[in-house]
């Protein structure tokens, strides 16, 4: 299971992945060797923190930069942990780092509480569909694991997280420096009576999804041993030998007589396999292929909700957006609804501005594209803006 660590910078996120690493025996002696190294050179005090510092400019600078991405577990469940940082300016990475989240763990401190980070990271949680969540109140060591304190907490949490749409959240006392709550019980926190943050997450189970239809985004074309090999990922639904595919927007169409997984072949590939195909075709980079009877269609014209990360976004403005592979031009055509992106509250309807850090619904016309609703395959409902090179927003298709 994918799980992301969101919250306000300094709140604890990656002293609990480096907890979370140490107390579940997943970190390699090399590792260890050059953080050692590493503190020595540049006399710090021991921080778990500092596990994930893969960077020497973060441990200068003592803040993470970049999403780090880590796998630990305990017995048969394994989990692939995301960090991602909690500065404002950083926040492209963090909505990268959730987007593939099946869960996440929000960390506060019970030091400070609630801050504006900690409204906007739950945010974008939303918007991005996550809606199983762990909140752990960290630090509870600075408040002298004090029950009334943890109760404080939780209820600003409460008020932030119930207009989102979260259902049942877990609420988990931690000291992650300390470890109390972590993996093992504290003894300082008897009045709580709950799981441990561990024994928390392996009670988080995985949707229960039906079979979604095949869509195979397409990554590029290579030559090998004069067969044209198509190459990409399957986003979702099974893709079988044998079987017909019809390509969007191009209109490609042919049989899959390989399916290529080196250094073998599949008789099968599902969602998440990278392949290559032969299929006697020449889609283009962009298509996403699909079973001619449920086909993929492209659009040149959708219902979005979007973040704008930088600058701003008004009626006319040209844009790339990025969705799967596809990259195509496409053009800011209505605004409908301006959004806080701290709390999901419409401030505005019919807009003649986003500012940055703000949310919005509108419509975009865009080149041929295929896109899906996200409630229904969010591998393709989720996409990228950028203007002049640069990522400027990202956000979710609401229908098509």
């Amino acid at each position: 299971m994918n799980i992301a660590i969101v919250g306000h910078v300094d709140h604890g996120k990656s002293t609990l992945i480096g907890r979370l690493l140490y107390d579940s025996e997943a970190l390699p002696e090399d590792k260890l060797a050059e953080i050692q190294k590493l503190l020595e050179e540049y006399k710090r005090r021991f921080e778990f923190a500092y596990f994930l510092d893969s960077f020497e400019e973060e441990l200068r600078e003592e803040r993470t930069i970049d999403t780090t991405r880590v796998i630990f577990g305990r017995g048969e469940k394994l989990y692939t942990i995301v960090d991602v940082p909690g500065h404002k300016e950083f926040i492209k990475n963090m909505l990268t780092g959730a987007s593939h989240a099946e869960a996440a763990i929000l960390v506060v401190s019970a030091l400070e509480g609630v801050e504006e980070q900690t409204r906007r990271h739950s945010f974008l949680l939303s918007l991005l569909g996550v809606k199983k969540l762990i909140v752990a109140v960290n630090k509870m060591d600075l408040v002298d694991f004090r029950e009334e304190r943890f109760s404080e907490v939780r209820e600003e949490v409460r008020k932030i997280l119930a207009p989102l749409g979260f259902g049942e959240v877990r609420f988990v006392p931690i000291s992650a420096m300390e470890g109390d709550n972590v993996y093992r019980p504290s003894s300082r926190m008897s009045w709580y009576g709950g799981p441990t943050l561990i024994e928390a997450l392996e009670e988080l189970e995985p949707e229960e999804e039906g079979e979604k239809p095949l869509r195979f985004a397409v990554q590029d074309i290579y030559k090998i041993d004069s067969r044209e090999v198509v190459v990409g990922r399957v986003e979702s639904g099974i893709l079988r030998r044998g079987e017909e595919l019809v390509f969007r927007p191009s209109g490609a169409c042919g049989r899959v007589e390989s399916i290529l997984f080196y250094p073998c072949e599949l008789e099968e590939a599902r969602a998440g396999d990278s392949i290559g195909l032969i299929a006697g075709c020449r889609p283009r980079r962009g298509d996403v292929g699909g079973h001619p009877r449920n086909p993929p269609s492209a659009v040149t014209r959708f219902l979005g909700e979007v973040v704008v990360l930088e600058g701003d976004l008004q009626e006319g403005d040209e844009l790339e957006i990025k969705c799967g592979t596809r990259r195509a031009r496409c053009e800011v055509f209505k605004l409908l609804e301006r959004i806080n992106s701290e709390t999901g509250e419409v401030m505005e309807r019919n807009p003649h501005k986003i500012e940055e850090g703000e949310a919005a619904t509108l419509i975009f016309k865009t080149e041929p594209v295929v896109v899906e609703r996200f409630s229904e395959i969010p591998e393709l409902g989720r996409f990228v803006l950028a203007r002049g090179g640069r990522n400027m927003g990202a956000g979710i298709v609401l229908s098509r």
